[in-house]
């Protein structure tokens, strides 16, 4: 199959001898800014004096990050706040982290801002503290973060995470062999009261919730997973008919006035002899399955009786998945991603929507996906979707597809081999000297565990012309740690940091930071989910390469023979 002139511009340059890499201290410190979109991130050594600082320094001090090294971490922060700060700094040594509690930053304004930390103990011999400075969670009632409760108590409810960094919170604890629970509730008439309710009564709830929630997890958290949907994780065995009942009183004196019908279920965190990944898959398809359908669809998968049962309730569809995706019942529509420069099309990422199957599972596509990751079919689908796209191109000769690789199925060494092998076979077809087509991109559906043995398959790939992407980037931990593990040609931005990023000087200055870490690893970087002409402006101005969104162009059919 001949190269055309329009592929040249796809095939992947040969890196230079010495590509600039990020140093490995830089990407791990970005790693906070996954967990908490922060509006700064700063490093100091276990006495708090600062030897790394980045974000909006400028826009909240008027000063450089830089100007901040070597002094004591109290200096970004308010007098009246200090003594709270130095019992913060005190616990840590025994906890290992300092739970987010409000305090004033030594800005103009005295700021409220959310503070965390956690101690990074590199060696015996070398520890040093990493901190979180952001916004305070719009949700959550701000008296509940008071910095008193901290000095009295040590700690006091945390912020609502968000539903990804809920999810880690909760996976984290169930490796960790927690032996608590994992509490979901349910406003049932949650769209009912809040289209009869304004903005700031809307708001008053979701504060009294929070401030209940928080209380409730303690040491764990707590987090919203959709409206009128929350989580939390607690670190011993939860009364949640007790815990339906308060959030019920605490609502008499909302704006709700007790109109809200309160429904929770729990799922203990014990997973017996289950491994951890598959036990991981499941607590994640169960909170799918509640921030989807609720309390209802979480009792109909078995989520009350743990892991064990919503595997056993799984298995039962699990040979319909296996058949869908071993029969092709299933499509791939594909979305330009484009030059932003001037929207011309750099290539196409394939997306599944698998076909109408009444008597199977869930046909939502991502749901689809998820389900089937539960099961551990993420092999036989990266497999199914690979397949197909290749056929696909051998149909269409001008185009290049991106298609995705699960972090779970770069884990399984077979997996690898069959897939160098494969490509191998479809570039002899074309002939050896055929620019690649395909690319491949990374997802982080769970944390691959031999990282040099990934790199060296990312590496392989490459070396005959495939590019690498990293998708999501910013929205999960483990792609900071790929981008310094493995070489790669793009990141792709995820899309939630796309939107905000015209709201907020903040957000605007967090993607800011991500970009310049991606070019600065020899990555350019794609953002996804753009849907206005704002949007482009802003992230050409951050140095960001390429385009995905409606703006572009929704999922369809690839032009040419197909």
């Amino acid at each position: 199959m001949p190269p055309s002139e329009a592929l040249a511009s796809l095939t992947r340059r040969p890196p230079p001898p010495n590509p600039p890499r990020a140093s490995s201290a830089g990407t791990d410190r970005f790693l906070a800014f996954a967990f908490a979109a922060a509006d700064l991130l700063v490093e100091t050594d276990i006495d708090g004096v600062i030897g790394f600082a980045a974000g909006a320094f400028p826009s909240r001090f008027g000063r450089p990050a830089q100007d901040y090294i070597g002094r004591p971490i109290n200096s970004l922060f308010a007098a009246t706040d200090h003594e709270t700060l130095d019992i913060a700094l005190a616990m840590i040594r025994q906890s290992g982290r300092i739970c987010p509690m409000q305090l004033s930053l030594a800005d103009t304004a005295h700021s409220q801002v959310s503070v965390g930390a956690f101690l990074l103990q590199t060696t015996p011999q070398c520890a040093r503290l990493s901190f979180s400075i952001g916004p305070i969670a719009a949700s959550l009632n701000s008296a509940s973060l008071n910095s008193a409760s901290l000095g009295a108590a040590g700690q006091g409810p945390s912020p609502l995470a968000d539903p990804r960094g809920f999810a880690r919170i909760a996976e984290l604890a169930m490796r960790q062999g927690t032996q608590g629970g994992l509490g979901l509730v349910e406003v049932q008439n949650w769209h009912a009261i809040r289209e009869s309710m304004s903005g700031a009564d809307q708001r008053a709830i979701s504060a009294i919730i929070g401030d209940v929630l928080g209380a409730s997890a303690g040491n764990g958290g707590a987090g919203f997973l959709t409206d009128g949907r929350y989580g939390l994780m607690t670190e011993r065995p939860l009364d949640m008919a007790d815990l339906v009942n308060r959030l019920e009183k605490a609502l008499l004196g909302s704006p709700a006035k007790g109109r809200a019908i309160i429904r929770g279920t729990e799922i203990p965190l014990a997973h017996g002899t289950m491994p951890a990944p598959q036990a991981a898959r499941a607590l994640r398809y169960a909170l799918g399955r509640f921030a989807d359908g609720g309390t209802e669809a979480a009792k109909g998968i078995g989520a009350e009786g743990g892991f064990e049962r919503i595997i056993a309730c799984a298995a039962q569809h699990a040979q319909a998945v296996r058949e869908t995706l071993e029969a092709r019942r299933f499509r791939l529509l594909y979305q330009p991603v484009v030059h932003l420069s001037d929207r011309s099309i750099h290539h196409f990422e394939a997306l599944i929507r698998p076909s109408s199957n009444p008597s199977g599972p869930s046909q939502q596509p991502q749901e689809f996906v998820t389900f089937a990751e539960a099961l551990g079919l993420s092999e036989v689908l990266d497999w199914a979707v690979l397949e197909t796209a290749l056929a696909a191109l051998d149909e269409n000769p001008n185009v290049c597809v991106a298609v995705n690789m699960s972090g779970l199925s770069i884990q399984n060494p077979e997996y690898r081999r069959q897939i160098l092998a494969r490509i191998q076979q479809a570039r002899t077809v074309a002939g050896k000297n055929a620019p690649s087509r395909l690319m491949i991109e990374l997802t982080e559906t769970a944390e691959i565990e031999d990282l040099a043995a990934a790199a060296s398959t990312m590496e392989q790939l490459r070396s005959v012309g495939v590019p690498v992407c990293l998708d999501d980037f910013g929205a999960g931990v483990a792609v900071f740690r790929y981008l310094r593990a493995f070489g790669v040609d793009h990141v792709k931005l995820d899309g939630d940091y796309v939107r905000a990023s015209c709201k907020t000087r903040r957000d605007r200055a967090l993607v800011g930071s991500m970009v310049e870490l991606a070019i600065s690893a020899g990555a350019s970087v794609v953002a996804e989910m753009i849907e206005t002409d704002e949007q482009v402006a802003l992230m050409r101005e951050l140095g960001v390469e390429f385009g995905q969104g409606w703006l572009f162009g929704r999922p369809g059919r690839l032009p040419g023979r197909n």
